[in-house]
């Protein structure tokens, strides 16, 4: 009898390893679907309830913005023992100017949450002050300030960047305290019957007068123009009628002369 059972051996070996080659392809294959499920996933999912669009009134429609400057707030906590400074919040210190009433307030949100830390008129009796440490910081009192919601007195410290900025606050907030203290000085002269002086005019009056003039120069300039326009079309509907006037008149002469010619 012939020795087959190398041959029973050599047969097998290729069925084990097609099956081994099978196993690795459909781990493979489910290793590839699984990366493919997992790179594309669906992030999306529709909202339970439609919320509308809420169009929020900031409050600041009827003013002007007269200055805005960076920088950083402070306030003095008198209920601490002992007393100390404590950081309101960093952002743009603004000043704004009603157009109605000729008021001005200074409003100052918190940069990045633009929660209020600082709303409060600007008044005739207010002062700035120095701060005995710093340069760059003017400190002031206000009876009533509303960034809290409710009416609270504080005393309030601004710091800025360098000494410039600091000077720029200075003039600014001078300027709309003149121009509130002059307001109110010409509400009590009218009900009196007289008149403000003119020596008492400030730079945001001027501002005003010159805006006036800008507007009342650029409605001149418009005036201007329209009236070149206005001549420019008179000078060609003239050179047109003159024009047409002469051709009317080569007509005449054309038909007179065939009237002539016709006769003869």
């Amino acid at each position: 009898m012939p020795d087959t059972t190398g041959q029973i051996e050599q047969v097998e070996k290729p069925d084990d390893e097609t099956e081994v080659t099978k196993a690795e392809e459909s781990k493979t294959g489910n290793e590839e679907a699984n990366d493919s499920v997992s790179s594309c996933p669906d992030p999306y999912f529709p909202p339970i309830i439609y919320l509308p669009e809420v169009i929020v009134n900031s409050g600041e429609d009827d003013e002007e913005e007269v200055f805005k400057i960076r920088a950083k707030l402070y306030r003095y906590a008198h209920e601490c023992d002992p007393p100390e400074w404590k950081e309101r919040g960093t952002g743009d210190i603004r000043i704004l100017q009603h157009m109605e009433d000729n008021t001005c307030r200074i409003v100052m949100r918190r940069e990045k949450t633009l929660k209020l830390c600082a709303n409060h008129l600007i008044t005739p009796w207010m002062e700035l002050k120095k701060n005995c440490v710093s340069d760059k910081a003017w400190v002031w009192k206000t009876q009533a300030d509303y960034a809290d919601g409710e009416c609270k007195q504080e005393t309030l410290a601004a710091k800025f960047g360098n000494v410039e900025n600091a000077k720029k606050w200075e003039k600014a907030f001078e300027q709309a305290r003149k121009h509130v203290l002059e307001k109110e000085a010409e509400k009590v002269l009218k009900e009196e019957g007289q008149e403000l002086p003119s020596k008492f005019k400030t730079g945001l009056e001027k501002k005003e007068m010159e805006k006036k003039t800008e507007v009342s120069e650029n409605g001149d300039t418009a005036k201007a123009g329209l009236e070149k326009k206005e001549m420019e079309k008179k000078t060609e509907a003239s050179e047109n009628g003159d024009t047409a006037k002469e051709e009317t008149a080569e007509k005449n002469e054309v038909e007179e002369k065939l009237k002539e010619l016709t006769v003869k």
